[in-house]
């Protein structure tokens, strides 16, 4: 049989195009113990993943919300972090450089509290060693305003023509499931320049506790993650999907590699596994062998031969717009 391909170009037009051996990736905010890679167990090669996404970091250090952050239940896991992080500086200062020595591409989430603090971060990113590629968080549900760019289209667009003005890196918007249209937005975005999107960022969510009468986190609300927005963010991939011409990357609720799949079939081209992660820091590597399995047992030899085909409705597996613009080898 012939090998499987897994690898891609994200975006392929791109002049500083990713390169990424396989679809695999971390979500913002899930790697390792601090979000930039520190504390993962020694027996996790991910440098064998297709890439890393750090957490999402703002210009100035932030504190994040109070205690408790985080509350789980069956099937669902609610955070409120509120992006706490040490600040670009620090980043750029203590974390790059380690980056810069792996061979898996390091993509940097970024989040402003205005357009030109967006704009600001991407050219403090702008040639630094270490850093692949740009995440815009415009759909954080965890702090004050932190939804207000994602849930409108023109402020969303107007993000995205800053940034890419700022930055020769690929820029990847992260959208919120917390609107009317998410098509919507997401073609504006696409309009604007963004070289391909992120789908999705959590679900606003509340947790309760009966005895103390009060809600679980310190904050209040959080967003919604783990398999319950599995559902969600693989109806967003699919609608999307047809709607634009920039590559998808899918995230939540991804836990195996049948997730995984299923994600691609919708339009994504390549997927990020989040939450998952606090339980088992392994689990993008188990998705990504037992991704190859699936792929190898439908004698798939290409990735881009499975990306859309739910779109099909069983006919031939031709190429989709989402596809094509992740180009694979032939």
């Amino acid at each position: 049989m012939p090998k499987l391909d897994l690898s891609l170009t994200l975006p392929p037009a791109h002049p500083r195009a990713l390169r990424l051996v396989n679809p695999v990736m971390i979500a913002s905010g899930t790697f390792g113990t601090d979000g930039y890679g520190d504390g993962l167990p020694p027996t996790f090669l991910f440098q064998d993943l297709g890439a890393v996404v750090a957490k999402t970091t703002t210009l100035a250090p932030r504190a994040g919300n109070p205690q408790p952050r985080m509350a789980i239940g069956w099937g669902w896991h609610l955070n409120s972090i509120g992006l706490a992080n040490p600040g670009m500086d620090a980043v750029l200062r203590d974390k790059a450089p380690v980056w810069a020595a792996w061979k898996t591409p390091v993509i940097l989430s970024i989040a402003g509290e205005r357009a030109g603090e967006f704009a600001e971060l991407a050219r403090m990113a702008e040639g630094v060693p270490g850093i692949a590629a740009l995440e815009v968080n415009v759909s954080c549900p965890n702090v004050e305003g932190g939804l207000e760019f994602g849930q409108s289209p023109e402020l969303a667009a107007e993000v995205t023509r800053q940034v890419k003005a700022s930055t020769t890196l690929p820029v990847v918007i992260k959208l919120s499931p917390n609107v009317t249209d998410i098509v919507q937005v997401a073609c504006a975005v696409a309009a604007a320049g963004a070289d391909a999107l992120c789908l999705i960022n959590t679900l606003v969510g509340l947790a309760v506790d009966s005895h103390r009468q009060r809600p679980v986190l310190g904050a209040g609300r959080g967003g919604v993650s783990g398999p319950a927005l599995k559902p969600v963010a693989l109806a967003a991939v699919y609608r999307t999907h047809d709607s634009v011409d920039i590559p998808i990357v899918g995230v939540g609720g991804i836990t195996t590699a049948e997730d995984a799949l299923e994600f691609l079939m919708a339009g994504a081209c390549a997927v990020q596994i989040g939450t998952a992660n606090f339980a088992d820091p392994l689990t993008p590597a188990h998705v990504l062998r037992d991704l190859r399995l699936l792929l190898r047992r439908r004698r798939v030899t290409a990735l881009r031969q499975v990306i859309g085909t739910a779109h099909h409705l069983g006919q031939s597996a031709a190429p989709s717009k989402a596809g094509s613009a992740a180009s694979a080898p032939p």
